[in-house]
């Protein structure tokens, strides 16, 4: 099992009304979220102050 999918199941776990759809889906959009913040954490220190 990758870990995606066992995010996926903890999260049904946790909160057992979300279907497998829904959980997938919130997972997804966490994982974009942090790369989005990793992105702009690493071209924040790459701008030279000239």
């Amino acid at each position: 099992m990758t870990k995606f999918d066992t995010r996926v199941e903890e999260l049904i776990a946790k909160h057992p009304n979300l279907t497998k759809d829904e959980a997938i889906k919130i997972v997804t959009e966490k994982n974009e979220r942090k790369k989005q913040k990793r992105n702009a954490r690493a071209n924040k220190g790459g701008v030279s102050k000239d």
